[in-house]
């Protein structure tokens, strides 16, 4: 082993200075100095939003579009969940084209902008004029001898019972909480029996409007009459509604008539997208006679090369149309055509919206009930091939305890909770008795 030297193992010499601190002080170390901090992150630009958002405004329409801005402006602030905004927008997105995809691409960019500059304040200036959100009543109040008069005049309108009651409402110290406090020590007595007296009517302006009011649930429903409304069963459930919600002039000569023409113009319009989506070989060149343009049912080739045929034939006159202007094949295909079904309307909902999104609780009860026929024929039972399993309907197995009989059940299998019936205790068959004996036995024959 070689020598090692004791010196190379020591610690060699450091020296070791004191530094020399500086008496400059440090601009902004003051106490009342403010501190400004330099940040090297760059803030990106903003997505520009125009393009999506115009993009998937014409591509949804005007009609549906108040229901998709609404039900976004929820979801981002928080007031609906995944599953409701869901239920709202996807009957909007559903259908040909790229509605889906431009959703997207808007709530990706609205998402992104989260982490990017702010906005300016304001609306954008691309927005039009219909999307801007109504503005907020009391921030401002109205002056001018105008608006004055006007509201004058509108008071003046009003019954005096109505007039006295807002007065009222000034001096009203009625506290909400108050009735919550004695709901425990307030007794309750049970209400009368006696009607209230008829008010009578007086002039124009103390008429009372309660009898009026009462007649609003008088009209029979649609459903109840089997009969589509005229105007005059719509003015008649109109007018008390308007005078509940304080309309005293009641409601325009052209109001119920609207109203009627715009009912039939939706049921025609629902009826037709669940035609279109359920039925085929529709009547015309192009399947849709008689619905609407851009409604086009599919044919079938047989059909098609048919129809074409009799057209030619019409056009030399060797065959005729009957009274509603069909050709033979159309009014045999006519004839045949079932009848339209919830089937049909649960099929056609399944592929895409037919204007019942606006009816969330009618598109609950088709899309998630019982389908026709599913509850007639609960109790019959079908066979693959015709081969029903082992065992015969009402045969008797072994006779339980105290007379009881185990039965099967009418599709051919045992139950599987013998309740009906006692059952023999577990270890207490003969062979358990025998073996019990033996053992008594043989303890008995020691001792012996």
């Amino acid at each position: 082993m070689p020598d090692i030297d004791p010196a190379a193992l020591s610690r060699p010499s450091v020296s070791l200075s004191t530094p020399i601190l500086s008496t400059k002080t440090l601009a902004g170390s003051g106490a009342g100095a403010p501190k400004i901090a330099k940040s090297s992150q760059i803030i990106p630009a903003r997505i520009d939003l125009e393009a999506p958002y115009a993009a998937l405004k014409a591509a949804i329409g005007n009609e549906q579009w108040s229901i998709y801005k609404a039900s976004t402006s929820e979801f981002l602030t928080g007031r609906l969940n995944q599953t409701e905004y869901s239920e709202r927008i996807d009957p909007i997105l559903a259908g040909p084209g790229d509605k889906e995809r431009l959703h997207n691409n808007l709530i990706a960019a609205i998402y992104g902008n989260v982490t990017r500059e702010m906005p300016d304040q304001g609306l954008a200036p691309w927005v039009s004029a219909n999307d801007k959100p109504a503005a907020t009543t009391g921030s401002k109040p109205v002056s001018g001898d105008a608006a004055e008069r006007r509201l004058k005049g509108d008071v003046m309108q009003l019954p005096a019972r109505d007039r006295r009651r807002i007065k009222d409402l000034v001096h009203n110290d009625w506290d909400p909480h108050e009735s919550i406090s004695h709901v425990f020590t307030d007794t309750h007595r049970k209400p009368s029996m006696v009607m209230d007296a008829t008010p009578s009517a007086g002039v124009i302006n103390n008429m009372n409007f309660d009898l009026e009011i009462r007649k609003r649930y008088a009209q029979p429903l649609a459903v109840e009459s089997g009969e589509f409304p005229d105007i005059g069963m719509i003015s008649g459930r109109m007018l008390p509604f308007c005078y509940e919600a304080g309309l005293v002039s009641g409601h325009t000569g052209d109001a119920p008539q609207f109203m009627s023409v715009a009912v039939e113009t939706f049921i025609k319009e629902v009826l037709t997208q669940v035609f279109s989506r359920t039925r085929s070989n529709g009547p015309g060149d192009s399947g849709s006679a008689g619905f609407g343009v851009g409604t086009t049912w599919i044919q079938t080739h047989k059909y098609k090369r048919q129809l074409e045929y009799e057209e030619d034939a019409a056009m030399r006159g060797e065959i005729s149309r009957d009274k509603s202007g069909l050709l033979p094949i159309e009014s045999k295909s006519a004839s045949e055509r079932g009848p339209l079904g919830m089937a049909d309307l649960r099929l056609s909902l399944e592929m895409a919206d037919t204007g019942m999104a606006q009816f969330p609780v009618l598109m609950t009860q088709v899309l998630y009930g019982y389908r026709e026929g599913e509850l007639e024929n609960w109790d019959d039972y079908t066979w693959i091939h015709d081969q029903g399993p082992e065992g015969y309907v009402q045969e008797n197995h072994v006779a339980g305890m105290n007379g009881g009989r185990v039965y099967e059940l009418p599709n051919g299998h045992p139950d599987a909770m013998d309740i009906d019936t006692e059952t023999w205790w577990e270890g207490a068959e003969n062979q358990d008795m025998d073996m019990l004996d033996a053992v008594l036995d043989s303890c008995l024959a020691v001792g012996s």
